[in-house]
């Protein structure tokens, strides 16, 4: 009788195993929003629904195993209804859960107004709505659990204050619970990928192709960036920052490096291109030539395209293709393509974008862009730094900085405190990019935190700004700023 008790509670201790571990394994689940079809702006068909193809197979691999992938294609036309597919896509959602939603549409934004009145269209072909940031929030805000939200849609960065000329007005979807990964700053324009001189050549958009290339097994997952099989939002911002070069992407929390967005699969075999590697990626002094090379896993056929940047806006219909004539058996290449700059002339500087596409049966895919950058000889580059006087880590968690230059550049940007001891470094030598500011610059972000990733002490610091150009050094300082220590219960 004894022994038939102990053998029963065992057998429930058993069945309750499974129970308790599921409780603490959070559980995934997935909304892919797109619309291509607008009532006011251009039709985009295929490119958003190549953006949910991809996505879908993304997370399908996954891993961590999606319990929900719901996809919306062209059949989301107003806030309402939006609403309506959050929740019941997120149905079920505890606060351990995770709750990711993909948006690919026409976004919109007037460069000259709060960033809060940033909005994407919502379109099923015959009703249109605006989708602002509040509205975002709210309805995400009904969705218990941890939210993550990767947006391709031009001016997406307004949505977390990022990318502006003069600042946010506001911070929507920064909560605590909160990651975001957006394709453009607030002031730019992102892009779906078409040839500039026929229709043949479309897909999708040039951020989430280059995001899924990251996360590709065939690609030997290059997104992750110390191979320990888990793609976090800081691995991902990082990849996309160098690899994704024709607007800039913007992330919430700057330096979220345990948050996981993608996990590894084991195995697979690699195909296709592999590591493409540039011997430099900023020119002066009249050089000509952009040599790299790259590793076919496959036999490939391979073609670039350079696209350079002509009053502030990206070439697209001048575009230069360059199609390799034969397909190139596996192995390691180098290649050098002339750029076309102007004899003789000191102040001229600009950027280029160099995009990879590789076919299969004919079709081609984008697999990534790097930008180049041309530096003046000589000129002015009129440097100057911005930030505002107080910075409440409480209120606002990320402090804007606005650094101007007319001209492309290499910054190195540091936070000193009242000593003039170096806390932290923003940027070193860091490539500038076109961020379609007025004036003219550069956005950087500081989290209030030191080198060390601790919280910076409350009291006064001051940013310095380097550069060089043509061998002279300039050099600028914001005002002094306060840094005000948060509140803690107790």
């Amino acid at each position: 009788m004894r022994k038939g008790i102990v053998c029963l509670l065992a057998a429930a201790l058993l069945g309750l195993l499974p129970r308790c571990l599921a409780e603490e394994t959070p559980v995934l689940r997935a909304l892919i929003v797109t619309c291509d079809r607008f009532l006011s702006q251009a039709d985009t068909t295929p490119a958003a629904q190549e953006n949910a193809r991809m996505m879908e197979a993304l997370l399908g691999r996954d891993a961590r195993g999606y319990a929900v992938i719901r996809t919306a294609c062209d059949s989301i036309g107003t806030v309402g209804a939006f609403r309506a597919a959050v929740l019941d896509a997120f149905d079920g959602a505890e606060e351990k859960d995770v709750s990711l939603l993909y948006i690919s549409t026409h976004g919109v934004y007037s460069p000259a107004r709060s960033n809060l009145t940033a909005a994407m269209l919502l379109c099923d072909g015959e009703m249109e709505e605006e989708l602002t940031p509040q509205a975002l929030e709210g309805i995400l805000a009904e969705v218990p659990g941890t939210h993550a939200v990767i947006m391709d849609a031009c001016h997406s960065g307004a949505f977390i204050g990022k990318g502006l000329s003069n600042g946010p007005d506001g911070v929507p979807l920064t909560g605590v619970e909160t990651k975001v990964l957006c394709s453009a700053g607030g002031s730019e324009d992102s892009w779906y990928w078409r040839s500039a001189d026929t229709d043949e050549w479309h897909g999708a958009g040039y951020f989430t192709s280059v995001l899924a290339r990251g996360c590709s097994a065939a690609a030997g997952y290059p997104a992750d960036l110390n191979a320990d099989g888990a793609i976090t939002l800081r691995e991902a911002f990082v990849w996309l920052r160098e690899r994704y070069a024709v607007s800039t992407p913007q992330v919430y929390p700057e330096r979220e490096d345990t948050f996981v967005l993608y996990a590894c699969a084991e195995g697979g075999e690699s195909a296709g291109i592999g590591a493409i590697e540039f011997e430099e990626t900023v020119f002066s002094g009249g050089a000509d030539r952009l040599r790299f090379s790259f590793e076919l896993y496959t036999p490939t056929r391979l073609a670039y395209q350079l696209v350079y940047m002509k009053n502030g806006a990206w070439d697209f219909a001048g575009a230069q293709q360059l199609v390799e004539p034969d397909t190139l058996a596996a192995g390691w290449y180098e290649r050098a393509l002339m750029l076309h700059l102007p004899d003789e002339a000191e102040d001229v500087s600009g950027y280029l974008l160099v995009q990879f596409f590789s076919f299969e049966d004919d079709r081609p895919a984008l697999h990534e862009s790097r930008l180049v950058s041309v530096l003046p000889l000589a000129g002015d580059i009129a440097l100057s730094v911005e930030c505002a006087p107080v910075f409440r880590r409480a209120a606002w968690r990320e402090m804007p900085v606005i650094i101007r230059h007319d001209i492309p550049c290499v910054l190195t940007v540091q936070i000193l405190n009242a000593r003039g001891d170096t806390v932290r470094y923003l940027a070193y030598a860091q490539q500038s990019r076109p961020q379609h500011l007025v004036p003219e610059g550069t956005c950087m972000y500081w989290d209030g935190l030191l080198a060390d990733g601790t919280p910076a002490p409350a009291g006064d610091y001051i940013l310095r700004v380097q550069t060089e150009v043509g061998g002279r050094v300039y050099q600028a300082y914001s005002v002094q700023f306060r840094v005000i220590a948060e509140r803690t219960a107790g």
